[in-house]
């Protein structure tokens, strides 16, 4: 390292390989990459330095905006997906008739039960229906109806619903001595139909003064139980009309039908407790399909005992019905 004095006053500090370069003036060192300074090369010779190039900024070009958005989307895609799937559920759950319902007609309630059906629907659904309640509270109210079989809501469009209500079928009319009466369902359910003068499918079954009138609610027992498998048993024939069946803890179960193949021939049938029905329900078929000459010798017929049946020749009124 040499020194050596460029201009009056100053002192420069020379390094050999040129890599550093500093002026002291008033006893403090300045830069000096912009003066050009003497440096001594290796041949002995002194060589001035060619300034410093001035950095040359690059110009950066503006980054698309459509492209970062198309990149943003691009990584962001499950998310948003999951976003909108979430979004499209809500909708349809707000929009549904289930959740924002403000009409709903009601089918398949005799004239009879209107009134009762839309006092019910009153105290259970405020309209618009809030998504806190379901429709299935409805259905729950209406299935406390006894007579009601089924409820269903069905969708009918924006805002609206369908109440489908099945009523129960009066398959067969209990009465007891009193005058009371009930009906049984296909299943032996018992209920109080809308209208009370309403007609059973299948026949109808008169309790003695010794049996009480089952409860409404409840599922036919016992001789009734048996009677009412009777009457549904014979419902299919075309030649049987007007099927009654009288039941009582003292006689058990007798049957009154109406055999029609041209003029009509009243016909008793006795079955005890029918203890044996399947065996019974044989030995009535083999009897219906007796001929009507025979049938019309007969007062009653007993097959209370399985396959030892026993038949009185007519010698009263045909039937004997009391």
């Amino acid at each position: 390292m040499k020194r050596l004095r460029h201009k009056k006053g100053m002192r420069v500090k020379l390094h050999s390989t040129g890599s550093l370069v500093r002026a002291h003036r008033g006893g403090a060192w300045t830069g000096l990459s912009t003066l050009r300074v003497p440096i001594q090369e290796p041949t002995g010779k002194f060589a001035l330095t060619k300034p410093a190039a001035k950095p040359i900024r690059r110009r950066m070009s503006k980054p698309c905006r459509v492209r970062q958005v198309a990149l943003w989307l691009w990584r962001n895609a499950e998310p948003i997906g999951w976003a909108a799937v979430f979004l499209a559920l809500s909708l349809s759950l707000w929009f549904s008739p289930r959740t924002q319902l403000t009409r709903i007609t009601v089918q398949g309630v005799p004239a009879e039960a209107r009134a009762t059906i839309e006092q019910v629907i009153r105290n259970r659904i405020r309209l618009p229906l809030p998504l806190t309640d379901a429709p299935r509270q409805i259905e729950r109210a209406l299935h406390q109806q006894p007579w009601i079989a089924a409820a269903q809501w069905r969708a009918a469009g924006v805002g609206a619903a369908e109440l489908h209500i099945a009523p129960r079928i009066p398959e067969v009319l209990i009465e007891d001595a009193n005058g009371a009466r009930i009906f049984a369902d296909p299943t032996g359910f018992l209920f109080l139909p809308p209208n009370p003068r309403a007609k059973p499918v299948s026949g109808r079954i008169q309790l003695g003064q010794d049996y009480p009138m089952p409860q409404q609610g409840s599922f036919l027992e016992g001789e009734m139980r048996r009677a009412f498998t009777i009457l549904q048993a014979i419902h299919p024939r075309v030649d049987v009309r007007n099927p009654r069946a009288l039941v009582s803890k003292t006689q058990g179960v007798r049957l009154w039908l109406e055999i029609q193949r041209g003029a009509a021939t009243l016909l008793q049938v006795r079955f005890g407790d029918a203890s044996a029905l399947d065996t019974q329900l044989q030995s009535l078929t083999r009897i219906l399909d007796t001929p009507t000459y025979r049938l019309e010798e007969w007062d009653y017929i007993d097959i209370s005992t399985p396959n030892a049946e026993v038949v009185k020749p007519r010698s009263t009124p045909p039937g004997g019905e009391p």
